[in-house]
Order: C-alpha cells, then structure tokens, then sequence
C-alpha cells in the first residue's frame, strides 16, 4: 500500500466497524481508546483499582460477543451508552458475586450487606463532553501510528497548535495546499473513527 493510500479517508473502515468484523487490530485499538474510559466509570462507581480493572475486562470480553447485536442506526443509540450499559451489569454481576461471599477480615455480615456501588442506571458516571474529549485524544494517539509523519507534523501544527497554514507551508518546503490537505485527510479520519462513539 502506497503512503498515499494509507491517508486516504475514502479507503478506511471506522474502527467499530473493523472491531465488529472481528479484526484484531481493530477490536485492540477500539479498547486502548475505550478501556480508560470504562476503567473510570467503574473507579468513579466506588470500585478498587484491581477490580475496576477486572470489571473492564469482562465489559469489554462482554462487549466483544455482542458487538454484532450493537445497532447505532437506532435512534438515540450511541456505543458509550452500549458500552456503559454492558459495565453496569458487570458491576452488579461483581456486586452479587460479592455479597454470596462469606466476610472476611473484620468485616462483619452486615458491613458487606450494606456495601453499594455508587452509580446511575441511566447514564456513565462521567460527563459525555468529558467522555469524548478523551475518546478524541486516545484516537488521535491511534490515528498517528497509521499517518504519514509529514502529514501528521502539518495537522498538528495548524489544528492543534494554531499555526498559520502559510508559516507550516514555508518551513515544510510544500505548498499551502498541501497543508490543508493534510490536514483535512486527518481531521476526516478522526471524523471517521469517531462515527457511532457519541
């Protein structure tokens, strides 16, 4: 595959697509952008840190067999809703798991009867702005791995440090057009990417 090619938004799937067809690098990136965000929902519900992270493991071991039942043509669906959907039964699931246990240490029966997990049924327990935020900072961290560095340096520059396309154009020794273009090809792939997240 040429350089070219590989910047070319017509030419990529988004990465829940590649994760419900089961590709690997797919379904990898789709929890390296997704799995700190489930990993604090669960934190933010009172849970400690090893568990947090078992219960994001199941989330996401859940979310795999269940993938190709997600349908975000749906009105209102959106795959953080899924996706928290799916760690609220895991948290319960832990929950119930937790009170068959007998106590131990010096916790006595009713210290581990009276133990709630704090969250809401309806939504994560995070701010969706916050949500996306840091979904679109990890998918630029993925996408960057996949983007030609010239590319890469002349979207940063204009889009994230607010430089003047024409000064990006001199020191790069290309044409202003070119730096536009690159910076659209990756502004379309993050646009791409993020299709179905919020």
């Amino acid at each position: 595959m040429s350089p070219q090619t590989r910047d070319e938004p017509s030419t990529h799937r988004s990465l829940l697509d590649r994760a419900r067809d089961g590709n690997d690098e797919g379904w990898r990136m789709l929890v390296q952008v997704y799995g700190p965000i489930v990993y604090r929902w669960i934190r933010r519900c009172g849970v400690q840190s090893a568990d947090a992270a078992d219960v994001m493991q199941e989330t996401f071991l859940s979310a795999s067999k269940s993938l190709a039942r997600f349908d975000m043509e749906r009105t209102g669906a959106t795959f953080r809703g899924w996706l928290w959907t799916i760690a609220k039964h895991k948290l319960r699931d832990r929950q119930r798991a937790e009170a068959r246990e007998p106590a131990q240490g010096n916790q006595s029966i009713e210290e581990i009867a009276t133990e709630q997990l704090h969250f809401n049924d309806a939504d994560p327990p995070s701010e969706i702005a916050e949500d996306i935020q840091s979904v679109r900072i990890r998918m630029l961290e993925v996408l960057r791995t996949s983007i030609q560095p010239r590319t890469w340096q002349m979207f940063w520059r204009t889009a994230i440090d607010g430089c003047d396309p024409g000064d990006v154009a001199d020191e790069m020794n290309v044409s202003r057009w070119t730096v536009y273009k690159a910076r659209a090809r990756v502004l379309q792939r993050l646009r791409e990417e993020m299709r179905g997240f919020e």
